[in-house]
């Protein structure tokens, strides 16, 4: 298990798009009563009564674990969720961190799991309380778990070698394709490709490992991942199109877990009225992860949002 993760390590300076006024936004520390800063200080944000509200009535929740928010993740998927060296980064991460920090719980991510397990870890609801792991919302997920409000809308994209020659999805169809398995992407190629072989795996790294020695032709997968992909490590690769699925990311929950849907819900919302969701998507999406360095400690210290301390500067 991945020990609880101080969001301590998460510091975004945000000078050059911020050219009137640079500000060093820093995010509170994730700590046990969800209540200090990274400086051991106590933490001076402001969250809506809502949010204050579903922290008090924490023991309404049913946890794994006392005073934690136990998530499962494959912790496979950069920007969005992915192991930096020995402890998970990424958008999802990160979101997770601050909402764990407005309800008044322990940040707890389990170590990497199987993308094709969570939901059905969340539903017996013994080993996670919740899974963040760029999830889609999806009728028949939503009859073994519960789901929170949306908070990313994405697409799938289509991946290929730049060399390959391949300028259509149309080509594909009857060519051996790759996905993650359990995936939306695997969905998708399974009910338009039908011609084709679906080849899975348990990572988009392994996909894309077996596009580059011709193993198959075309990995689909989300389309923020794919765009990191080919933007960094995999430049030997393309988007050959975006499928525009329409879908949306949300929070598993175990459906006997009201309380704590409720107030996961209330702190996302806060999250997007305050800007702080859009903060996060800027640093770890659009960034793509790209501002972090080493700290003293010879750790990743990536750039992140304090999300708590610009919404105190901003409200009333």
């Amino acid at each position: 298990m991945v020990a609880g993760y101080s969001r301590r390590t998460f510091v975004t300076i945000l000078g050059c798009s911020l050219a009137a006024a640079p500000v060093v936004l820093a995010l509170a520390g994730c700590s046990s009563n969800g209540s200090s800063s990274g400086d051991g200080t106590a933490s001076t944000s402001s969250s809506s009564s809502k949010s204050a509200s579903a922290a008090s009535s924490s023991d309404s929740f049913k946890l794994v674990s006392a005073g934690k928010l136990t998530i499962g993740s494959d912790l496979a998927y950069p920007p969005m969720e992915y192991m930096d060296g020995n402890e998970p980064a990424g958008f999802g991460v990160a979101m997770m961190q601050e909402v764990c920090d407005r309800i008044g719980l322990e940040c707890d991510f389990l170590s990497p799991q199987n993308f094709d397990t969570l939901i059905t870890q969340v539903a017996a609801g013994t080993t996670m309380d919740c899974a963040v792991s760029s999830i889609t919302i999806t009728d028949s997920r939503l009859e073994e778990v519960d789901f929170s409000d949306p908070y990313y809308d994405s697409n799938q994209a289509i991946v290929v070698l730049k060399d390959s020659g391949i300028t259509s999805r149309d080509e594909l169809d009857g060519q051996p394709v790759a996905a993650q398995s359990g995936s939306t992407g695997e969905d998708w190629v399974r009910e338009n490709l039908k011609n084709s072989e679906v080849t899975v795996f348990t990572t988009p790294a392994e996909a894309l490992a077996s596009l580059r020695t011709g193993a198959v032709v075309a990995v689909v997968y989300d389309e923020p991942v794919a765009e990191n992909n080919v933007a960094g490590e995999y430049d030997d690769c393309e988007i050959l199109d975006v499928i525009a699925t329409g879908e949306q990311y949300g929070i598993a929950i175990n459906k006997d877990n009201d309380a704590l849907r409720e107030a996961i819900d209330s702190a996302l919302a806060d999250m997007k009225s305050d800007g702080t969701l859009d903060e996060l998507k800027k640093v770890w999406i659009e960034g793509s992860g790209k501002a972090a360095s080493s700290d003293s400690d010879g750790k990743s210290s990536s750039a992140s949002s304090s999300a708590t301390d610009r919404a105190s500067s901003s409200k009333d």
